[in-house]
């Protein structure tokens, strides 16, 4: 564009694109008062956005157009609606105006002692909607009432309107009557937490009963109380603490009224190498690698003769369930024995099933009798070639976006090693993909 414009030229290309201008030339980049010689409102476009091609200059007269173009008859707005799980009230006021509706749902959580809830939902976010287009169904709103009698339903009733599911709401505590209490809707009902402060433990106590109550649990507090959430630099007075020779630890308050132990050597979630190298060697096991921590997998190998096998417990396990070697365990799945690896199917759930078992169990019959029918096996000399192909499988059916198969919103045994059967994806299908991957890992 040059740098120099006639004003009457720019004011006859204002005209022809329906804005008159009644203010002195501006130049391009500034507002220039117009009047739209459509609607006849007053509008301050720029002359260098009038002239970009498929531009106007009127703002709200755009709008209009625009929805004009995205408007549907309204037999096809009200089909969509039903669609979405709602029933139109009114007239179809467009696109994107709220429109009074009723929700289609027998179960919808904004039904109130028989009172429908007024749900006003646009046409525009009933397309976007993946389930309902209603908001209580859609879990994105609550009804008050409802609101409050969950409240009361967790010990504590509102003194005031509910607002907003993250916004402090003024209640009084139907247990110690406390009406100092500002608990919200999302910690009490969505997050399950108390919602008396006082109740709950979290309420700050004189430090001469704070120190009382670590006493009474075998806690020796080495510093100034700071507060119940704060962690707490104290010594372990239990003669038998399994912990260093300072046995320093870092409760705090709120952990022991809600029962748990002061020590984390005690409580052995925390437990000294050496002290776990000794475990370990007590259940016939014999670790090749530096501990790694009490819930992580632990590189071992089997101290007898006859086995010898190198296995992957978790302390955890080998300390509170008394576990050891898992091939010489009389039950669970032995990778040292040969296997097989099965595809079921399932009728009803529309569903496949891969899995594995030692050759002889009776795994695939127990299957068998909770409706599966088996559809094809692989056999193995060992278990781990099975079990690799097994994780294989899974990893390639979860990568393909096939997710698990629940039985309606229940889970059962299982579950997670399942794929949906359609009719692009058949059994047989899923188990050439099996076979293929078998030829790929050279198993």
């Amino acid at each position: 564009m040059p740098r120099y414009l006639d004003p009457e030229a720019a004011k006859a290309n204002m005209i022809a694109k329906g804005v008159w201008p009644i203010s002195v030339w501006p130049f391009n980049g500034k507002p220039w008062l117009s009047v739209c010689m459509e609607c006849g409102e007053f509008v301050t476009p720029t002359y260098r956005n009038v002239m970009r091609p498929g531009r106007g200059g009127c703002d709200p007269c755009g709008r209009v157009r625009a929805a004009a173009k995205r408007k549907v008859p309204a037999d096809m707005a009200i089909a969509e609606m039903r669609a979405a799980g709602v029933e139109p009230l009114g007239e179809y006021p467009g696109v994107d105006i709220p429109w009074r509706s009723r929700c289609l749902s027998a179960v919808c959580p904004g039904l109130w002692e028989g009172d429908p809830a007024d749900i006003r939902p646009r046409l525009s976010d009933a397309r976007l909607s993946k389930g309902s287009a209603c908001k209580y169904c859609a879990r994105v709103a609550i009804r008050p009432e409802r609101a409050a009698y969950q409240m009361i339903q967790r010990g504590v009733e509102p003194r005031e309107p509910y607002q907003k599911a993250t916004k402090p709401w003024a209640c009084t505590c139907l247990n110690c009557k406390a009406d100092d209490i500002t608990p919200t809707y999302a910690n009490v009902v969505l997050a399950g937490q108390g919602g008396c402060k006082h109740c709950g433990g979290r309420m700050r106590v004189p430090e001469e009963q704070a120190i009382s109550e670590m006493l009474a649990v075998g806690a020796q507090p080495l510093e100034r109380y700071k507060g119940v959430n704060e962690r707490w630099r104290s010594r372990c007075l239990a003669p038998d603490c399994p912990g260093p020779q300072d046995r320093i630890i870092y409760p705090r308050l709120t952990w022991i009224r809600r029962g748990a132990q002061a020590c984390k050597w005690c409580a052995g979630v925390v437990i000294a190498g050496n002290v776990a190298h000794d475990i370990m060697v007590e259940a016939g096991l014999q670790p090749l690698e530096p501990y790694p921590g009490v819930r992580e997998r632990w590189k071992c190998q089997c101290m007898n003769p006859g086995c010898r096998a190198v296995v992957f417990p978790t302390l955890g396990s080998v300390n509170s369930r008394g576990t050891g070697c898992s091939e010489c365990a009389e039950h669970g799945f032995k990778r040292e024995q040969p296997a097989m690896v099965y595809l079921l199917s399932h009728a009803r759930l529309q569903a496949a099933k891969v899995g594995i078992c030692n050759v002889g169990t009776g795994r695939i019959e127990k299957h068998r009798s909770r409706g599966w029918q088996l559809h094809a096996t692989l056999a193995f000399e060992v278990g781990r070639d099975a079990e690799r192909l097994e994780r294989e499988v899974l990893a390639e059916w979860r990568a393909q976006d096939w997710k698990p198969v629940r039985d309606g919103d229940s889970t059962y045994d299982g579950w997670t090693e399942t794929a949906p059967v359609t009719a692009d994806v058949p059994i047989g299908s899923l188990w050439e993909g099996v076979v293929q991957l078998r030829r790929l890992l050279a198993l």
